[in-house]
């Protein structure tokens, strides 16, 4: 039946409605899923009032490499790579940050705001809170 799935020649849906928390492709979606089914990247939709953030601490991922697309408003990004914290500002259409491993992050929404977030490779147990 799973290789059934994997013949698909696409996939559609909403990546709102699809999402867990946002997450609509990787490797937590059931295979039975099909193409949504990934090893090799994660893709997230996010939908955040202002005020917003991060739940829990700092954030970091041993293996990944994640890209944030600011969609629309605006969102305040902090990053941290063993100094002090740096305050990155995604504000007008299309700013985006590319993350590597190991670096951490935090946000905080100041508008209501979307973001697409690309993270790659999906690896189950990659995330590192501080």
């Amino acid at each position: 039946m799973k290789q059934a799935f994997m013949k698909a020649k696409f996939t559609r849906g909403n990546a709102i409605r699809d999402g867990k928390r946002g997450w609509f492709v990787g490797q937590f979606v059931a295979p039975e899923l099909g193409l949504r089914h990934r090893d090799d990247v994660e893709i997230k939709w996010g939908v955040h009032p202002r005020g917003e953030a991060r739940p829990g601490s700092w954030v970091s991922y041993k293996t990944a490499t994640t890209v944030v697309v600011l969609i629309r408003g605006e969102i305040h990004i902090r990053i941290r790579d063993g100094g002090e914290p740096e305050d990155v500002l995604l504000a007008a259409e299309g700013d985006y940050l590319i993350l590597p491993p190991i670096v951490e992050h935090t946000w905080e929404a100041l508008t209501d705001c979307v973001v697409l977030s690309v993270r790659c490779p999906s690896v189950a147990d990659d995330q590192v809170e501080t």
